[in-house]
């Protein structure tokens, strides 16, 4: 058999059966532009109600009209057919479903973009295969190939095939436009809180742009799946790479065609950059996608056993940082304190803990308002600090980083919930 793929063209095909084994050949055959006849025993799949379908029972006193096609494919799940369309001496290509010793081709999986298509064949021993495969490479084909197999059809048609520095271009643009970017949101810290989504997208990667609150575990499953992986770590005082930086990193990457990630702890989009580097690559004509993830804000306040909304006490969340770019203080969020019926997650606020209580008594919010520090959330050294507003700076002495902080009635109605890790309450 060999593995040497076809594309017929206005071929003249015969379709076996009217099921929903034939339904799916029929609409393989359809979009790779072939319209079959079909002739079939008898209707048993809606699909093929209404359409035109010659009823007839075929055997081997009346094959000789098979002669009369190019390529036919037997889809009616009738093996003993299938021997006898194949030993006759024929002068057609044929395929038998699920019978790969009486096929002359088989049916690929075909992922398609546009006019590109791929396709994937596993030689008829495991369609199953085949598809898992497909899917796959679906997911890596970034949209613009649509646009320039256009673009590159109406140039061949105009000029004729490319030659010399042409056709270098042509492979040098190709290339570029296979680069593609993921921005991963991977929860607080364990491989627990990945999503399937993120999971699944990590076997596609070629490298890996690591922050620096990702947990071990998800570092070791990115290695093991042969993926390189950078840490392009950011922390306050010791930072390696500037924003800047980072997106030049997955710009370059991606015009050498490679696939990459920008793996981020928690969910990207809460105060994760997400909107400055999606669209910093699509300016520049980066596909993205961006998969998200478990924010440590409510991950981090269930597993100590802090229910941010309760009926009857808050009934709403607020999640705020409590710095915006470059270190600046954020204190617009201070007078959301006095309104008890939010509860008020505030993140990136473990060195402001004292600018956030000087800013909240000059606002005047009452100093018995329930706070809870939340530190290492997701990971074994998980701890919860509980006390007040007014207490705050001796929690912090207790309190390791990186800390999510809490505040709202909510914290002082949920300490009979379960949790994990550590509690310490501040009296």
């Amino acid at each position: 058999m060999s593995g040497l793929p076809l594309l017929l063209k206005k071929a003249h095909v015969l379709l076996i059966g009217a099921g929903t084994v034939a339904q799916q050949k029929h609409c393989a055959l359809i979009e790779s532009g072939l319209t079959p006849d079909i002739k079939a025993a008898k209707i048993c799949a809606p699909y093929f109600e209404g359409k035109d379908v010659a009823i007839l029972q075929l055997c081997s006193d009346n094959l000789a009209i098979a002669d009369d096609y190019e390529l036919v494919v037997d889809a009616s799940g009738d093996k003993e057919l299938g021997r006898l369309l194949f030993e006759r001496k024929h002068c057609y290509l044929l395929n038998v479903v699920d019978c790969p010793q009486y096929c002359d081709v088989y049916f690929g999986a075909v992922a398609r973009c546009g006019e590109l298509s791929v396709m994937v064949s596993s030689g008829g021993a495991s369609p199953v295969l085949a598809q898992n495969v497909r899917d796959k490479i679906k997911r890596l084909l970034p949209k613009s190939l649509e646009s320039i197999t256009q673009k590159l059809r109406i140039k061949r048609e105009q000029n004729g095939a490319p030659k010399g520095e042409h056709k270098e271009h042509i492979a040098q643009q190709s290339q570029q436009a296979l680069g593609k970017v993921f921005i991963i949101g991977c929860g607080p810290h364990s491989r627990e809180n990945l999503t399937l989504k993120a999971l699944e997208t990590f076997a596609l990667l070629d490298i890996a742009l690591v922050d620096n609150l990702i947990g071990q575990e998800i570092w070791d499953i990115l290695e093991s799946l042969g993926c390189e992986t950078k840490s392009v770590a950011k922390q306050k005082g010791k930072q390696q790479f500037k924003q800047a930086e980072i997106n030049k990193m997955m710009l370059d990457y991606a015009r050498e065609g490679k696939t990459i990630a920008r793996i981020k702890g928690g969910d990207p989009a809460i105060f994760g950059r997400v909107w400055e580097e999606a669209s910093y690559l699509s300016k520049h004509g980066v596909e993205v996608e961006v998969i998200g993830g478990i924010t440590s804000a409510l991950s981090g306040a269930l597993s100590s056993g802090i229910v941010p909304t309760i009926r009857g006490v808050s009934t709403g969340v607020l999640i705020v940082s409590a710095h915006l770019r470059e270190c600046v203080f954020n204190i617009d969020w201070i007078d959301s304190l006095k309104d008890k019926q939010y509860t008020v997650i505030v993140l990136m606020a473990y060195s402001f803990v004292g600018r956030i209580v000087a800013a909240a008594r000059e606002h005047g919010v009452d100093e018995h308002l329930p706070a809870a520090l939340v530190s290492k959330v997701d990971s074994p050294n998980q701890c919860c600090i509980i006390g007040t507003l007014g207490k705050l700076e001796e929690m912090v002495q207790q309190c390791e980083q990186p800390a999510i902080l809490i505040f709202g009635e909510a914290i002082a109605k949920s300490k009979g919930i379960p949790f994990v890790g550590r509690r310490i309450v501040v009296e």
